[in-house]
């Protein structure tokens, strides 16, 4: 079986030579692959130091110690403000794919076991550590030191069980009642979060705030609110932008009747804002008031960690917006500003979901809203990000039309609902008759299901984001080739040719398979292939059509032209899930009958045997 080369891998060696070429040595000898492969490996391992231990990239290449004697520990790092020691074993694995070798692990393993006991002299043989051991002899005097093992590799696969019971039992002999030692495990899909920021999670890391008339509640989560002058708010944007938001449902709508009406208040009644508007909820990982005013009824100045606005993005955006260019003197107003600090909070992502679900209850939101919060979303854009391809799921004022290097959430909805080959067709017709449906997370389908909601089913957890945008490419290909058609049709094949177009696609998905191959863009055959095979399906379709009874042809006996009838409109027809299985069946028992094409298109996948067509849910291989 052929796997896709993971999109995670496509940036990283560039990344690393950027970072660490001239601060980590080259291998001088042995074959080019070999040394490019070792050279990526050692800079892996400062990588992950620089990104962990939060230290320059000259510090992480510096902490690297890979060589004879290291005892399977690549680096070393010691951060003094946290009094932690950063032990780093690293594996480059240039196809993506696998883990860390067994024997790697052991080694790791034993060269920690050394270390944590004291056994220096099992490093002697290796000269970077060697002008280590006398700082490591007084680090390990500390009482406050904490030790933290990992093990970062460029493979898309999980550890495997029998390497982390390795780490298992290195926790249970050295630290099994505090967190003195602890392993973290860093595969691909953690460095690529490195490389795009989605490590740091949403929001702005520190962010100072005087409210007026405040109320302070510092159990069981500590909350501070109050009010903010606009100006503060607006200033608060210029700085730091899209973060302010990055957690919240929607981004700023830009013109729409609601911000009109706020643009208005703040324009002609600013000291009456706070008591026309619902204000803004943030949420933070930690809070701090100032100590001087702690019994200021006043005013309280906070420093909030880790802020980011949860509810009130169309007030945020729309107060920037006035005080972009504001009149003079500019108008005094305050907005009601509520924070709440997470940090005593078990489960803190599940709280803050429910505090951005909850917040929002009030405001007209759908679905399509909280399908924006959803991880898998946000993992499609952060992989495509760095190969220059934006991913707009959420709404906002500011995302450009879709176009060769972005494509929105609608058009990845309708590009997956086709690409799943459910033999009901209930996606299919669901695309034209309720699209919106196929954002619901209502649980319909058995416990026993791993995915029990439609929109899961549509946006599977196994779908790669290159098959994502290889599928909205195709789509856009086929919708082009539908448009072209019933602009040089009229009456019925018009309506045909406008309304067939999500069976065509989900045909052409099933027949040539586009969405399957390594590389991002559709190559200029694909696209011909495409656009040829869509031609081809649309009047196979047709002729089903006509067997079915759906549309009939007549020819009008004075003129000779032939008419079309129908009892029921195409829209009609592709909308309802049953008609849609009744053309799709038929053109699979055609295909079965066919002989298989000579000549397969070019990078495209073989046609399907008949086989794999009438399988009840014939499905594409799995991808990462």
């Amino acid at each position: 079986m052929s796997y896709e080369t993971p999109i995670e891998i496509m940036h990283l060696p560039a990344a690393l030579r950027r970072d660490f070429v001239g601060k980590i040595p080259e291998a001088t000898s042995g074959k080019p692959e070999d040394r490019e492969s070792n050279f990526l490996s050692r800079s892996l391992a400062a990588y992950a130091i620089q990104k962990l231990a939060r230290c320059s990239l000259d510090e992480a290449a510096a902490a690297v110690v890979d060589g004879g004697g290291d005892g399977g520990i690549d680096a070393i790092f010691y951060s003094l403000n946290a009094h932690t020691l950063w032990l780093v074993q690293s594996k480059y694995i240039t196809n993506g794919r696998g883990e860390p070798d067994l024997g790697g692990a052991t080694k790791f393993k034993a060269g920690i076991e050394n270390l944590l006991q004291g056994n220096f002299a099992a490093f002697d043989q290796n000269e970077a550590w060697k002008k280590l051991i006398p700082n490591l002899k007084a680090i390990f005097r500390d009482s406050s030191l904490q030790v933290r093992a990992v093990v970062v590799y460029s493979g898309i696969n999980l550890v495997s069980e029998d390497r982390r019971r390795l780490f298992e039992d290195l926790k249970r002999r050295f630290s099994p009642d505090s967190d003195y030692l602890q392993v973290q495990l860093c595969n691909l899909t953690t460095v690529h979060d490195w490389l795009t920021g989605a490590d740091q999670g949403p929001g702005v890391p520190v962010l100072e705030i005087t409210l007026l008339k405040p109320g302070w509640v510092p159990t069981p989560y500590e909350t501070v609110y109050g009010l903010l002058s606009l100006a503060d708010l607006a200033g608060f944007y210029t700085a730091h932008g899209r973060r302010l938001i990055a957690a919240n449902i929607r981004a700023y709508k830009g013109n729409t009747d609601v911000n009109d009406q706020i643009l208005a208040t703040i324009r002609d009644e600013p000291s009456h804002f706070f008591y026309l508007n619902n204000g803004l909820t943030a949420y933070c990982e930690r809070l701090e008031v100032d100590n001087l005013d702690r019994a200021n009824s006043e005013q309280k100045r906070v420093r909030a960690f880790g802020i980011s606005i949860v509810n009130g993005a169309q007030t945020l955006g729309s107060v920037a917006e006035f005080f972009s260019a504001p009149p003079d003197p500019a108008p005094q107003g305050f907005v009601f500003l509520k924070i709440i600090s997470l940090e005593r909070c078990e489960d803190d992502r599940s709280f803050a979901d429910r505090i951005t679900h909850s917040t929002n209850f009030q405001n007209q939101i759908g679905a399509r809203d909280f399908v924006a919060l959803d991880e898998q979303q946000e993992r499609i854009a952060n992989q495509l990000k760095l190969s220059g391809i934006a991913y707009h799921y959420r709404e906002d004022a500011d995302a450009p039309s879709s176009g060769p290097t972005n494509f929105n959430l609608d058009e990845a909805t309708t590009a997956c609902a086709c690409l799943a080959q459910l033999r009901d067709c209930d996606f299919i017709a669901r695309v034209l008759a309720n699209r919106r449906s196929l954002w619901s997370l209502e649980e319909v389908f058995p416990p026993e299901e791993l995915n029990r909601s439609i929109y899961s089913r549509v946006f599977r957890p196994d779908r790669s984001a290159r098959t994502v945008w290889r599928a909205v490419q195709t789509q856009r290909i086929v919708i082009e080739s539908m448009q072209g058609d019933a602009r040089h049709s009229t009456g019925i094949r018009k309506a045909f040719f406008e309304n067939c177009r999500w069976l065509v696609l989900n045909l052409v998905f099933l027949r040539l398979r586009p969405e399957q191959a390594d590389e991002l863009t559709l190559t200029a055959d694909e696209r011909s292939a495409i656009a040829r095979t869509a031609t081809e399906i649309v009047e196979e379709v047709w002729s089903i059509s006509e067997a079915l009874g759906f549309v009939s042809r007549r020819t009008d006996t004075p003129t000779g032209v032939e008419t079309y009838d129908q009892t029921r409109h195409f829209r009609s027809v592709f909308s309802v899930a049953a008609d849609c299985r009744r053309l799709r069946d038929g053109f699979l028992a055609q295909l079965a009958q066919a002989r298989p094409a000579s000549v397969v298109a070019p990078a495209l996948a073989p046609v399907p045997t008949p086989a794999n067509l009438n399988s009840p849910n014939p499905q594409p291989p799995a991808t990462t």
